[in-house]
């Protein structure tokens, strides 16, 4: 069996070469031509899987290392009885870590603020549970929840006051819930003048050249995009206004990344007739080679412990430095992505800070 995989999947030789031969190629330059022969198709976001891509050739299985699937044509594959397999809530930990540094180091980790999280899909939910456990005021936001799964769920007007906006939402293009341009010039008005807008879902979300006349107007506003509209192509101009910009990586932790890789091989493996055991066993193996020993922190205050695990404004400054080489140096920021651990490979024991909060962020103690 013949595999194509995107060479920015971790371990992906390491883990598919167990079920095949792995070839690797850059995700975001595929064509049809590369997948003459190939029989399994694995890819991350970059990669637009669909007619154009897939036809013509005999792929029987696709999956994607990712939460997200607007990048795939999923009707597409199931006329073409095409198995598929996506990542769903694989790098949810490491995103609920960029927003809690990103407020952390914005200092807007304070009890007298109130919190909205925009999109409560499988990252989102955690986000919104991370903050409510840390004692935060947060109210959730979608259409397609319920109060028993986010309490404090409430309509999207309610957003607007709120002084803490995350954006967690994917992309939906139609229907009844779209969220392209979700916050546009009007929405934009009518946020708190000193409100932090955090958008870590899909660049698309926020209008960007109405975010843009804003922020030249509202320097009071704290904008921190990792997702931009038509990446890698951003617009450098935006990120000369935001408070801290970075090229896509908020889930891009080393558990995250590892996840996605684990889930598909599971999903490939179990649909090839593997057993469970040697699933597991295969596994664990990787995970005991990869993960380490936990690594003890000393830290005087939440903030420092959280901003220990990940330096937030290194990535803002590595993404200002290559601006004018974009759009090269936007993938390359990510494919040479240093091994950011989540706050579970970490252990604290500092009496400063509280049982209650470190088990709350997910701290070892």
């Amino acid at each position: 069996m013949k595999i194509l995989a995107d060479e920015n999947i971790p371990y992906a030789e390491a883990l598919f070469s167990n079920l095949g031969e792995v070839k690797l190629l850059p995700g975001r330059s595929m064509t049809a031509s590369d997948l003459t022969d190939i029989d399994v198709l694995l890819t991350r976001s970059v990669t637009k899987v669909n007619a154009s891509l897939l036809d013509g050739n005999a792929v029987k299985f696709v999956g994607t290392c990712t939460i997200g699937t607007d990048h795939i044509d999923k009707q597409y594959l199931q006329r073409h009885h095409i198995g598929f397999s996506s990542a769903p809530g694989c790098n949810a930990l490491g995103v609920v870590q960029y927003d809690i540094c990103a407020l952390a180091h914005l200092d807007k980790l304070d009890s007298s603020l109130r919190y909205a999280v925009v999109g409560c899909g499988n990252v989102g939910r955690r986000v919104y549970q991370y903050l409510v456990s840390l004692g935060l005021d947060c109210i959730g936001v979608d259409p397609h929840l319920s109060k028993n799964e986010i309490p404090n769920l409430q309509p999207f007007e309610k957003i607007f006051d709120c002084d803490v906006i995350c954006l967690h939402t994917p992309l939906v293009l139609d229907g009844d819930f779209p969220t392209e341009s979700l916050i546009g010039e009007r929405e934009l008005q009518r946020l708190k003048p000193d409100v932090t807008l955090l958008n870590a879902g899909r660049g698309e979300c926020i209008d960007n050249p109405a975010l843009l006349e804003h922020l030249k107007t509202h320097p009071e506003v704290n904008a921190v995009l990792d997702v931009w509209k038509s990446e890698p192509r951003m617009n450098p101009e935006l990120f000369d206004y935001v408070k801290i910009g970075t090229p896509h990586i908020a889930g891009y932790s080393f558990e995250g990344r590892v996840n996605g890789s684990t889930m598909i091989f599971e999903a490939l493996a179990a649909h090839l007739g593997r057993s469970n055991d040697w699933i597991s066993s295969v596994l664990n193996t990787l995970r005991q080679d990869i993960f380490g020993k936990r690594v003890e922190l000393q830290a005087d205050s939440v903030k420092d412990l959280v901003l220990h695990t990940y330096d937030i404004q290194a990535d803002h400054e590595k993404l200002k430095a290559v601006l004018q080489a974009l759009p090269e140096s936007f993938d390359q920021l990510r494919k040479s992505y240093f091994k950011r651990r989540e706050f579970g490979h970490y252990i604290c024991t500092n009496d400063a800070i509280s049982s209650s909060v470190l088990r709350a962020l997910g701290f070892k103690e």
